[in-house]
């Protein structure tokens, strides 16, 4: 009953954070200043999610079965784990790309912040989610823009506008 009261605290309080956070959205068309970021459906899917554990350890609480240990954890693993960090996504500050005219700041987890300048993009490469984006001087990538995220488009369009290269995946032709 304690995991059930906890998960119905982490449901509650994620739900409210993500409501909080959608009404302070602004939705720009602006190529100067944007930022990507985690859409709310991704909030919407974990709600989802989530209901559908609370429902199945309700249903058996109301039947008065004890369910395994190892469909437990499954059930964590599978569900809850991802269901959760769906709900969280949308929060301001867990994951977003923050561009400011030549600034770049990415920001993960609410700690790990990196700042960048557009003109030192180098190219980006066209992936399966989205883009790997590589600077000047450095082999590896310097950070991922998401395709699924609002403000990927602006990012793209942005790209093409300052003439960066993007290396898309060459496809077979049949």
């Amino acid at each position: 009953m304690t995991f059930l009261r906890t998960l119905l605290v982490a449901f509650i309080v994620a739900g409210i954070l993500d409501f909080l956070t959608n009404r302070k959205r602004e939705k720009t068309a602006s190529l100067e200043k944007f930022v990507v970021k985690a859409p709310m459906d991704f909030a919407l899917l974990g709600t989802i999610g989530m209901l559908f554990t609370i429902g199945i350890l309700l249903f058996a609480k109301y039947e008065n079965k004890i369910i395994p240990f190892w469909i437990m954890i499954i059930l964590t693993i599978g569900l809850i784990g991802p269901s959760f960090l769906l709900m969280i996504a949308p929060i301001k500050g867990l994951w977003e790309i923050t561009i400011n005219n030549d600034d770049i700041t990415v920001i993960k987890g609410f700690v790990y912040k990196k700042h960048w300048k557009f003109s030192s993009i180098a190219y980006g490469k066209a992936s399966r989610g989205g883009i790997k984006i590589y600077v000047e001087g450095k082999k590896q990538k310097a950070f991922f823009v998401d395709g699924m995220c609002e403000g990927s488009s602006n990012f793209i369009e942005r790209m093409e506008k300052e003439g960066k290269k993007i290396i898309y995946p060459e496809t077979k032709e049949q």
